[in-house]
């Protein structure tokens, strides 16, 4: 996940998700690490009952479910993910025009 805001400047701090700690103070939900690329920031997120509403909001955003879902089948489909790829690869080959110019396969 990518952070930005017009304090940063440029710069895009990287966060990962998979590597913070998630526990529960009191009636919050507390998300805690620490942000290395570029900088050494540790944080905090903080959420509660209020913010449910827009969590809600945004996990049903068709974009969300389908980053989700489209994640969810590859890690399930691994067969399929690979074939598609190869399609993807074969297919502008298969589509180019012949050029006038160039070396040929018997050269």
């Amino acid at each position: 996940m990518k952070l930005w805001s017009r304090g940063l400047g440029k710069q895009e701090l990287k966060m990962d998700f998979m590597r913070y700690d998630i526990k529960r103070e009191g009636q919050e939900i507390v998300i805690s690490g620490r942000i290395t690329d570029p900088v050494n920031w540790d944080f905090w997120i903080r959420f509660d009952e209020d913010d449910v509403p827009g969590l809600v909001r945004v996990a049903k955003n068709p974009n969300v479910i389908r980053l989700v879902f489209g994640h969810w089948f590859k890690k399930i489909f691994p067969f399929r993910r690979q074939r598609v790829v190869e399609e993807a690869v074969e297919e502008p080959v298969a589509s180019a025009p012949e050029s006038g110019g160039g070396a040929s396969e018997s050269e």
